[in-house]
């Protein structure tokens, strides 16, 4: 029989004769149910040598399989999804049973080795992918799309090199065609991938995680898809330019581009959905924005006003409201801001969200936070602020005034890890044998804490590296929320007019250091046009302010500071040491910001920072001087077990009261300095005010313990 065909000495081995004469022709003149012939009948040498070259070629196909290609074919083979090993192995067999050409059996050898490279390649620009995308929602901007270009190169580089490595074929994992090739196309893939960032929002404080899936879904796919498309054609791209027997074909350049395109937003999606739930579930757990479930119920106003004028006369005696016409007046007034101040809250309470989300990008590393809680001021707080100011002699007369008038409408508090003991009595520790000092932890706590022993020789010599040893804890503490709030300024996505650093030189939580470095922040964003120069900067801290030694900031009084950024400007700076250290012991930073919004209106904040432990005493340490000052009234039924005892506490049993909370705030901020372990005991009410005088039920109302389940009461 004559042979009409055999393809490169191993194609297929089919007759014209025996094509007609194992066909069977239908009514359309067309062949139809062809067997194939069996090769072996034919030419048995050809045929061995068909095997031989087949087995051969798919061995060097598997042994150009890397780690990632010998994964990605474990997984076709488990699936049945794709052309797989297996697959290949079955088209070696039906050419050996004929039931298929040579050329439909090489194809498939061809094809599996195309496929498992393109998926190797898809894979590593998946991981450059995301290791650049990452890098570019952390940092932004061009310096994001340079990175990614260092970061692109070395990751696709290193992933692919990885692969040869693990492959059976000697010499290939430091080709160095190769190498430049997978620098160039990965660092491609990089820029990219960094630019096409931008298209993945980041989660919103207060989101459901559910909703933040499905926009991480859509984003991710979209920004995948981009990425990909343009990363296959320029890995093709790059492909033919960097091999010699290699020809351009634009059909391969479609269906690279294509595959790749598909697989950036199958993969897109998938770690977009999965990254932005993680990231929300974090987010919520992390950032707890509460709103008012009792806005827009209807207030009594005159209600209101008359309750809150009975409350001024009885703490304020001597300055009482009694005249008919002046107690008229003023019950009008005090009614107006009433319904001003219902329409205020529904205002704020719409503003929390997007404010809360400007701090939140601020503070956006929460290695150190434990969370961050925002609220917008109650009805009933504004209230009270207006009318207190409207008595004190303010023009409140327009919505806008009154809206200006409240420098708290949006509350946010940040609450900061604490230390480890351990940590803390290695840092004693330390720095008393620097120092040369024979004392031991335990005698540093003693310091702190016994005025007695403080006057001996040991703690003399304490004395002397305290400041060193505090400064030391609080940098620990905070100094990563200080540099982010600083770069903040700097950036302008904050904006601080008043910086409040309460309590004492071992309570408060910024040193000396810290508060320059604000000022210098604030500096910067005045120099650099970020800020306008109009405002006085506003500190109250008993930190000494210092630059360089040269001066010290006059206390009460504005003084101007040499910009350190540009010769021609100063900085106006208030510093206040006097109101720094409340009766109470009041302890926080806090700082008044101002918060511009998407429909261009400003809104007055609040940002409050310290730790968790001191947080949740000072939520509640303030209703006793509420009481005591008369802000909170009578009238509220949430305090009514304890109002009579606060209102008749002689002024005696109240200083012996505030030395109560103090010394609770202080040995609070030592537990979260690491100084007392957890289990140390909190200040007994009972060592400072006589049971004789206030009976021991009434004082466990105002303990601790007793406050925090007055506060859970219903507002």
């Amino acid at each position: 029989m004559e042979n009409t065909s055999i393809l490169n000495g191993y194609g297929s081995v089919l007759s014209t004769q025996v094509k007609a004469e194992s066909a069977s022709k239908n009514s359309e003149n067309n062949y139809t149910n062809i067997p194939v012939f069996n090769s072996k009948s034919v030419n048995n040498d050809v045929f061995e040598k068909n095997i031989e070259n087949l087995n051969e070629e798919f061995q060097l196909a598997q042994d150009k399989q890397g780690f990632f290609g010998k994964l990605w074919d474990g997984f076709k083979n488990i699936t049945g999804l794709g052309l797989s090993s297996d697959d290949v192995e079955n088209k070696i067999k039906q050419y050996e049973s004929g039931k298929i050409t040579y050329d439909e059996a090489i194809k498939s050898i061809e094809s599996f080795e195309e496929k498992q490279n393109g998926a190797v390649n898809i894979i590593a620009n998946t991981f450059t992918g995301l290791a650049t995308a990452t890098l570019a929602v952390a940092t932004g901007g061009i310096g994001a799309i340079f990175a990614g270009v260092l970061i692109g190169g070395a990751t696709k580089m290193g992933i692919k090199t990885l692969d040869r490595a693990t492959n059976n074929v000697q010499g290939d994992a430091l080709d160095a065609k190769q190498l430049i090739k997978d620098a160039v196309s990965g660092a491609v893939d990089g820029a990219v991938s960094a630019a096409t960032a931008g298209l993945l929002k980041a989660p919103v404080a207060g989101q459901a995680v559910k909703e933040s899936i499905k926009q991480g879904v859509i984003q991710g796919a979209k920004a995948g898809a981009i990425s990909g498309a343009t990363t296959g054609a320029a890995d093709y791209t790059i492909d033919v330019a960097l091999e010699d027997d290699k020809e351009f074909e634009f059909d391969d350049l479609l269906i690279t581009t294509v595959q790749n395109a598909t697989a950036g937003a199958v993969f897109g999606g998938i770690f977009g959905g999965i990254g932005s739930g993680i990231s929300q579930r974090n987010l919520n757990e992390k950032v707890k924005i509460s709103h008012n479930a009792e806005l827009g119920a209807p207030v009594d106003n005159t209600a209101q006003a008359v309750d809150y004028i009975e409350n001024f006369n009885r703490s304020n005696p001597n300055s009482a409201i009694l005249e008919s016409d002046e107690l008229t007046s003023m019950t009008d007034t005090l009614t107006q801001l009433s319904k001003k101040s219902e329409q205020l809250a529904l205002r704020f309470d719409s503003q929390v969200d997007e404010a809360t989300e400007q701090i939140n990008k601020v503070f956006s590393d929460k290695t150190e936070i434990e969370f961050l809680t925002a609220r917008a001021k109650s009805q009933k707080s504004i209230f009270s602020k207006l009318a207190k100011k409207s008595i004190n002699g303010s023009s409140l007369s327009d919505m806008e005034s009154c809206y200006d008038a409240i420098g708290d409408a949006v509350g946010i508090r940040l609450q900061m890890k604490s230390l480890d003991v351990s940590y803390t009595q290695e840092v004693v520790e330390s720095t008393l044998k620097k120092n040369g000092i024979n004392a031991s932890f335990d005698d540093f706590i003693r310091y702190l804490n016994d005025d007695t022993f403080s006057q001996t020789q040991t703690g003399k010599m304490l004395s002397g590296v305290r400041d060193e040893i505090i400064d030391a804890l609080k940098t620990k503490q905070s100094q990563n929320v200080v540099d982010q709030l600083t770069q903040g300024i700097k950036t302008g996505k904050i904006k601080i007019t008043e910086l409040n650093n309460y309590g004492s030189e071992l309570t408060s939580y910024f040193t000396d250091a810290q508060i320059a470095q604000i000022i210098d922040a604030y500096d910067f964003a005045i120099a650099n046009n970020v800020i306008g120069n109009d405002d006085v900067f506003k500190i109250v801290s008993q930190n000494k302010i210092f630059d360089g030694g040269n001066y010290d900031i006059t206390d009460g009084g504005i003084t101007q500071i040499p910009s350190k950024i540009d010769d021609e400007i100063t900085i106006s700076v208030k510093q206040k040491t006097s109101s720094a250290i409340k009766d109470s012991g009041y302890t926080s930073s806090q700082m008044n910001t101002k918060h511009t919004l998407s429909d261009g209106s400003v809104v007055n904040g609040e940002l409050q920072i310290r730790g968790s432990r001191v947080n949740s005493f000072a939520d509640v340490e303030h209703i006793p001087y509420d009481i005591r000052t008369g802000k909170i009234s009578i009238n509220d039924s949430r305090y009514t077990d304890i109002y009579k005892i606060i209102e008749n506490m002689s002024d005696v049993d109240y200083a012996n009261y505030n030395r109560y909370l103090s010394d609770t705030y202080k040995a609070l901020r030592m537990k979260e300095l690491g100084l007392l372990p957890d289990s140390a005991k909190l200040p007994e009410i009972s060592e400072y005010i006589n049971d004789e005088i206030i009976s021991q039920a009434d004082l466990s109302l105002l303990d601790l313990d007793g406050l925090i389940e007055i506060s859970k009461r219903g507002h």
